[in-house]
């Protein structure tokens, strides 16, 4: 029998090959795994490294932007100032060798030139290259000469003619080609033959003179701003200040030029020539020692540079330590495995061998047990059959049969109660229904049920719960009848019983949902004006106070429009978890609509109500939520009103607490405030100013003033802003201040804002049409005879509602032709903030009415959230000048510096600049001195209604004109 055992199982060797095979893919899988995260981080590093880079080349395309812009802006430079100005830029960025100023020059300038600087250097020419030296440069007609340089070379470099240089030549042909700056091919400025080097041009042209074209850049070119850039110290510089030279498993290479070569290159970190990978045949997913690579090619002032990275091989173990965990676990788990299996088989044959002995014997004893067997089945056969036709009529009800004796304890229960039940017999059996339910002696039900049982009537439908072993309460129903004797003697009850837990949980989910909002589980209105009741009457009785807090969620509208309505129901749902766990069990919390919640606090004997309470709820809030992977911040905004105490009446708690909120929201948000009967005054006077303000259009109680705009140069009036104005017939004059935020919030700023367009386009055609009247055309003026000045244009506020209506540019045209105001005499006036939301929409939007030929100004401008580099792509006239700037500019340094750099943008930019709150002759010398193109505010006029207005049209008033312009 031992040779019978011995053999190995096929389960066993079977066992064996699954494992090894189950041990390899998981080996490949985790090592896949291992491949893609080397890869992943290897890439990201690589990135991070080319975007620092190319961030780097265009921050020192930046660092010439500016330096060009000060030459172009002050055309006589000295070397002092171009020495104080170019000084502190090479300090900050070390990459740059030098800035110069290269000037094209005749012949004759050549001379005048040389003549200047022999003052200071008499040995001072105009030299050129000649091999490694410098020799004095042949007569011709054009030169390219440095005559400002930082730093100074005691002479040398300044009078460099760079024109015969190849790299020049080349770089500056292409600059006034494409009208853009360029940069010159890698070129060797020192005694050494390497090429490291290159600059970057920059050209400035004749003031006036156009640039449109290639041959009108290259009538129009006067020089170039030149920045001489060490191309390795630049790109060492760059990582260094990244913190990114600190990656030992990484090489990288930075080339410049159109191949990728030794020529090329420029900058190299890590290893020079990593060993040969010896596995480079395998697939990558399988190779010991892979190595990543990443070449990223982009161009910077038409030259292309090339950064290539390369992870420097690692031992195998060093990243691939789970997949030899894997490996070496499945191994040893497919041995252990296998040993089990034949260990297994091996006793189940042996337990099979004494089974089948055993079965062999028993059968004969059974054969013999059979025939007695049989006698007896025949006889219980038929009670079987009586008994089985009772069990079917049960079973085929989903009801059970129960009986009691004399006493009322139960003597039997069947159908399958103890189960559905989860409860042990004898609890039931032997016991009185009240017995096992004592909870029953005390209840309504429970006594009405005694009082049947002892007068022997039959009961229906009783309804009692039962509480399993499971600890589920289930719930059950009963109907049952007296049972009586042949002679009339009773003798207990019987009767039937059926579970109705579901239909009873269906009911309680029917009176949750009727009193509970489906999201948040918290109370809803109906069941929170209950339970403020209850509270009320606890106060009375009491005498103790109780708060009322209405909690509104400050960013929520954020969240559902940035996030999605599925984000925003989490939020709530996780609001409404913190506010329970923030008051006490005995307090209520309720969500009364969208994000406002309610908390009713009651005061007890041994704690009383402190502001605490509300703080700790502002604090639990505050909490930052995690919506879908991000991290928001939500804060709420919270009013209290208290009964008694502050004169709410309760009917008007809630109503109250509402005031108070909205007066911490006018506060700034994120803080809370008890309610005071002024409060209610202020709501009042809100809703007053919203009643009269929906009907203020209809009653034709708008009107429209006009401040003048004047140009700096000539002092003459230019154009107008329209400004709106209430004339209220009770409330007399009412302040913008006072009604613009409220028409924002209602809407009613847009059909408030067509009427002015309309009414303002209206009015200045009137006035163009007055002076084609009086025979002043366009060029002479479009004011009365006495007032030589240009046709007046009109700008008009576009609001942040207006600006996102979807039928903006169709109304603006629509008023224009209705009007026949020409476009250029419209100046639509915007602000910042309408560019936030949705830049690549602000972008299109303003493209289309620009089509309409109306004039595009940004108004308050410095004050906004709008990125600098968005001025490029808006199709914008007109900066103006916010008046929070003007106001100090004769006094305050950081004022007249911010304004000084807005005009010089604006200027550069090709865009007019309008200054605003213009009260003194101080801020007027201070806008025309630093070249401002128009103003408006107090010190020429205030806003003016259209009857003063035209009289100071008529008036021809105007500030006194320039000196220059005077004559």
């Amino acid at each position: 029998m031992a040779g019978r055992f011995s053999s190995v199982s096929r389960a066993a060797a079977g066992t064996l090959a699954a494992g090894l095979c189950v041990t390899g893919a998981l080996f490949l899988a985790v090592g896949a795994l291992e491949y893609g995260k080397m890869a992943q981080g290897f890439s990201q590093r690589a990135n991070v490294r080319v975007a620092a880079i190319r961030r780097g080349l265009d921050d020192a395309v930046e660092v010439l932007t500016v330096t060009n812009g000060l030459l172009r802006t002050m055309p006589d430079v000295t070397q002092h100032q171009f020495r104080d100005f170019t000084g502190p830029l090479l300090r900050r960025y070390p990459f740059v060798m030098s800035f110069a100023q290269q000037r094209v020059l005749t012949h004759a300038d050549r001379l005048a030139l040389e003549a200047r600087m022999r003052r200071d250097h008499p040995d001072f020419v105009v030299t050129e290259r000649n091999g490694r030296s410098l020799v004095p440069a042949a007569q011709r007609d054009r030169y390219v000469v440095a005559d400002l340089m930082m730093p100074e070379y005691h002479g040398k470099g300044a009078g460099l003619d760079v024109w015969p240089l190849p790299a020049t030549r080349f770089t500056v042909e292409r600059m006034l080609r494409t009208g853009r700056p360029a940069a010159t091919p890698l070129v060797s400025v020192t005694s050494t033959s390497q090429r490291d080097t290159f600059l970057m041009l920059m050209p400035f042209y004749r003031p006036g003179m156009p640039t449109e074209t290639a041959a009108e850049r290259q009538a129009a070119w006067q020089g170039q701003t030149v920045a001489l850039i060490r191309a390795p110290h630049l790109v060492h510089t760059i990582l260094q200040y990244g913190g990114l030279l600190d990656d030992p498993n990484l090489t990288l290479r930075v080339y410049t030029g159109e191949r990728i070569g030794n020529a090329h290159l420029v900058y190299t970190a890590g290893a020079e020539n990593p060993a040969p990978d010896p596995w480079s045949a395998l697939p990558r997913w399988i190779s010991p020692t892979r190595r990543e690579q990443l070449t990223t090619s982009f161009d910077v002032l038409g030259q292309t540079w090339h950064v290539h990275a390369e992870a420097l091989p690692r031992t195998f173990l060093a990243d691939h330590a789970g997949s030899l965990i894997a490996l070496i676990g499945g191994l040893l788990f497919s041995l252990m495995a296998a040993a089990l299996v034949h260990t297994l088989e091996q006793r189940s044959r042996r337990v099979q061998w004494l089974v089948d002995e055993r079965t062999a014997d028993l059968r004969r004893s059974n054969d013999r047990l059979n025939d007695d067997v049989a006698a007896r089945k025949r006889t219980e056969r038929a009670l079987q059959e009586s008994e089985h036709r009772f069990r079917r009529l049960l079973a085929l009800s989903s009801d059970w049969y129960w009986e009691q004796d004399v006493h009322f304890r139960f003597t039997s229960i069947t159908g399958g109660f103890f189960d559905m039940a989860k409860v042990p017999r004898d609890r039931y059996i032997g016991r009185t229904r009240l017995q096992a339910h004592p909870e029953m002696e005390g209840t309504r039900a429970g006594r009405e049920h005694l009082a049947l049982l002892e007068a022997r009537l039959p009961y229906f439908n009783m309804e009692h719960e039962i509480r399993g072993d499971d600890g589920v309460t289930r719930w059950f129903q009963s109907t049952g009848e007296p049972v009586y004797d042949a002679h009339g003697e009773f003798r207990g009850y019987r009767g039937t019983g059926s579970e109705i837990t579901e239909r009873k949980l269906a009911e309680q989910r029917i009176r949750h949902i009727a009193h509970h909002d489906t999201l948040t589980e918290l109370p809803n209105r109906m069941l929170l004006q209950d339970r403020l009741a209850q509270a009320v009457a606890y106060a009375n009785r009491s005498g103790k106070q109780m708060w009322v807090l209405l909690i509104d969620l400050d960013r929520f509208k954020f969240v559902n429009d940035s996030m999605g309505h599925k984000a925003g129901d989490v939020l709530l749902q996780t609001v409404a978890t913190r506010l329970r766990a923030a008051v006490r069990e005995t307090d209520t919390v309720a969500r009364l609509s969208g994000d406002e919640f309610v908390a009713i606090l009651a005061e007890h004997q041994d704690e009383t109500l402190a502001p605490d309470v509300v703080t700790r709820v502002m604090q639990a809030l505050a909490q930052p939520t995690t919506l879908e992977g991000k991290e928001f911040f939500v804060t709420c905004s919270i009013g209290v009103a208290v009964y008694p105490g502050d004169g709410s009446p309760a009917q008007h708690l809630i109503e109250h607490a509402d005031i108070a909120m909205y007066s911490a929201k006018k506060l700034g948000r994120n803080c809370w405030r008890f309610y005071e009967s002024t409060m209610n005054d202020e709501a009042q006077e809100r809703l007053r100013i919203e009643t009269a303000l929906r009907s203020a259009l209809e009653r034709d109680e708008f009107v429209l003033h006009y401040q003048p705009q004047v140009d700096l140069a000539s002092g003459r009036i230019v154009g107008m802003e329209a400004l709106l104005r209430w004339q209220h017939p009770e409330l007399g004059m009412v302040p913008p201040q006072r009604f613009i935020g409220l028409a924002e919030e209602t809407g009613l700023i847009v059909p408030i804002g067509a009427w002015v367009m309309r009414t303002a386009c209206a009015q200045a055609k009137a006035w163009h049409d007055a002076a084609r009247d009086h025979g002043i055309g366009a060029g002479t003026g479009a004011g009365w005879p006495g007032a030589p000045i240009a046709p007046l244009r009109v700008a008009v506020n576009l609001s942040a509602r207006q600006f996102t209506q979807p039928d903006l540019v169709d109304d603006v045209a629509r008023v224009l032709a209705e009007t026949g105001l020409p476009p250029a005499s419209l100046e639509l006036e915007l602000t910042e903030s309408l560019f936030v939301d949705d830049v690549a929409r602000a972008v299109d939007l303003l493209h289309q009415l620009k089509a309409l030929g109306v004039a595009l100004s940004i108004d308050d401008f410095g004050t906004g959230y709008s990125s600098l580099s968005y001025l490029r792509t808006f199709p914008i006239d007109v900066l103006k000048i916010d008046r929070s700037f003007v106001n100090d500019i004769a006094s305050d340094g950081d004022d007249a510096a911010i304004v000084v750099s807005i005009i010089a943008l604006a200027h550069n930019l090709k865009l007019r600049v309008i200054a605003e709150g213009v009260e003194t002759a101080a801020q007027l010398d201070f806008l025309r001195e630093h070249g401002c193109d128009e103003m408006q505010g107090y010190h020429f006029s205030r806003p003016l209604p259209v009857a003063e207005f035209e009289r100071l049209l008529r008036a021809a008033t105007a500030l006194e004109p320039l000196p220059l312009l005077r004559a």
